[in-house]
Formats: C-alpha cells, sequence, structure tokens
C-alpha cells in the first residue's frame, strides 16, 4: 500500500465512525496551547475533519483557559486527543475528569489516545469517575489502550487511527522545502523516551553524518504557554486572548515549522510518534523507535505495518 492510498484509508476509517457520534454544535477543549509540534498536528486534523460537519464551535480552549460554566442544551464536548491519558499527564486527566464530573448531560468525544497507567490502582479510579457518564465515548489509537480500557471502563470504547490523518495535505505541502541534508534522527528529550536511548541502530546510515534534534520549537521560549500557567484570575480578559491567538496563530506557526524541519530530511529516524505520522503525511521514508511504554510500536503494528517504505526498530 503507497503513503496516499494508506492516508485516504485511515482518513476514510476516522470519518465514517467519528461522523455520527456529532450531531449538533460542539465545544472543542483541552487544547494544545504548548511548544508540542505533534500535539498542533492533532488538533489541526481534528479541526480539518470538524469542517466537514454542518455544525458549528462553540467555544475553543485549554485546560489552563476553560472557564467551567453552563452550557447550551444538545451541545457536544469534544477533547483533544493524544499521549496523555492515564497518570502519565495528570494535568489533562484531570481536566477530562473535572469536564465529565460537570457536564453530565452533554455528550461528549475523547478524539484518540493512547493510554497509559504507572500505577494500575489509579485505573480504577479512572474507570469509576468515567462511568457515572452514560453518553461518553472514549477513542484509542492503538490496540493495547483499546484493550485495556475495554476490559476497565463501561463507556464506549472505539480503535482509530491518529486525527492528523485528517489534515488538508495542500495546506502541509505549501511549507515543504526541498530536501537539502541527508539524515535527521528526531530524538525526543523528555519523560517517555525509551531506556534503550543509546542504542537505538541507524542501520541503513552508518557512515553518513547526521543531525541529532527535537523538534526545533521544544527549546525556544513558548511566551504565550507562560503566561497562561501563571495564575491568572478566572474572569482574566486575557483568557480570551489566549484562546484566540493560539487557534490563528500559534497553532499554524507549529505545523509550518514542523513541515519546514523534516522536509529538510532526506531521511527521517524518529522517536516521536508525530514525527512519524509528518514524515508520512509528507509522503517521506523513515525508521519507527519505540517510546518508553510502547506507544509507537502499537499505533505502527495498527495502523502503519503494511506499508513497505516504512521501518519499526
Amino acid at each position: 500500500m503507497t503513503f496516499q492510498q494508506k492516508i485516504d484509508d485511515l482518513k476514510g476509517k476516522i470519518i465514517k465512525t467519528l461522523t455520527p457520534l456529532i450531531t449538533s454544535d460542539y465545544f472543542l477543549l483541552d487544547l494544545p496551547y504548548y511548544s508540542n509540534i505533534g500535539d498542533s498536528l492533532i488538533w489541526e486534523g481534528e479541526e480539518a475533519f470538524l469542517s466537514t460537519l454542518p455544525h458549528k464551535c462553540l467555544h475553543r480552549a485549554s485546560a489552563d483557559t476553560y472557564r467551567f460554566k453552563p452550557i447550551p442544551a444538545r451541545t457536544t464536548i469534544l477533547m483533544q486527543g493524544g499521549g496523555n491519558f492515564g497518570d502519565i499527564y495528570p494535568k489533562h486527566q484531570n481536566f477530562r475528569k473535572d469536564i465529565i464530573k460537570k457536564y453530565l448531560s452533554h455528550p461528549i468525544v475523547i478524539f484518540p489516545v493512547s493510554v497509559y497507567y504507572s500505577d494500575e490502582s489509579q485505573i480504577a479510579k479512572d474507570a469509576n469517575a468515567f462511568s457515572k457518564h452514560k453518553n461518553l465515548t472514549i477513542c484509542t489509537r492503538d490496540r493495547r489502550s483499546y484493550d485495556l480500557l475495554k476490559k476497565h471502563f463501561d463507556n464506549t470504547i472505539l480503535l482509530l487511527p491518529d486525527m492528523a490523518f485528517c489534515i488538508d495535505l495542500n495546506k502541509l505541502n505549501k511549507y515543504a522545502d526541498t530536501p537539502t541534508k541527508p539524515v535527521l534522527f528526531l530524538k525526543r528529550n523528555d519523560k517517555e523516551l525509551s531506556s534503550q536511548h543509546n542504542n537505538y541502530k541507524l542501520s541503513d546510515h552508518e557512515n553518513i553524518a547526521l543531525d541529532i534534534k527535537d523538534w526545533p520549537t521544544k527549546d525556544r521560549g513558548n511566551w504565550i504557554h507562560k503566561i497562561i500557567n501563571r495564575p491568572i484570575h478566572p474572569k482574566s480578559p486575557f483568557k480570551g486572548f489566549a484562546d484566540f491567538y493560539a487557534y490563528h496563530v500559534y497553532r499554524k506557526y507549529l505545523i509550518k515549522e514542523g513541515v519546514k524541519f523534516l522536509s529538510d530530511y532526506e531521511y527521517i529516524y524518529t522517536t516521536r510518534l508525530h514525527g512519524a505520522i509528518l514524515s508520512f503525511l509528507l509522503h517521506k521514508p523513515f525508521t519507527f523507535f519505540d517510546n518508553s511504554y510502547g506507544k509507537n510500536k502499537g499505533f505502527y503494528d495498527a495502523w502503519l505495518s503494511d506499508v513497505q517504505e516504512i521501518k519499526f526498530d
């Protein structure tokens, strides 16, 4: 299967499954107002998918900017997908639980997530909290996550690809450059880096000079993220400005930076899931390494293993 055939196939699965679940205007919450390009790609894919529906977004917000208040009846609540479901990033999981507790009468859909718990006792606690909501759908993006939630959670659990596969490729390609460098090793530098990080095998390019870098935005100061994470009065007008800036400016900036960064290389090695997904969307061959808890391997096995141009090591 070619890159484009696989993209069309995965996008089709998302549209076919999620379209019947969103039958009203909606809130889109837990958005990533920070410098991780991968999470902005997820957000861009969500926006692209939602633009195909005959419904309006009534409000967008992050976990930091959302103000809990009554929302219109028959409004669907949509929540950002990604790799933060469980206890590895508690801020986002706690925000989900707060939303579920506050809005029991509104349908909620969580876009595709990877699930990881370091403390197994927390699974039962979360399952109990989520079970209080009778119209909650959780989408997972790998079989391990799906099986774990199906075993412990009473909610509707689905298996779907990452939302980044819904991105309009024309928007990506307009930022792409002609490659000028041979090889990039996109190596994450955070808690998800595998313990095998000194033993990666770059077997196809042993004698070629390569760049070893994380996303280019990870080392840059993100002033909006720093400001909105400072204590701010709940009614501060800055929260509304942060929502506006993140949607209209910062999201687009991060995607542009990510595309320009990867497109400058002929070949990619990556420990980041969205380094792999963005390479895929750009039709660029790559080798994929696992993260610290199997997220990348699970995603590769579920969706990408039948594409010859990519490897998992």
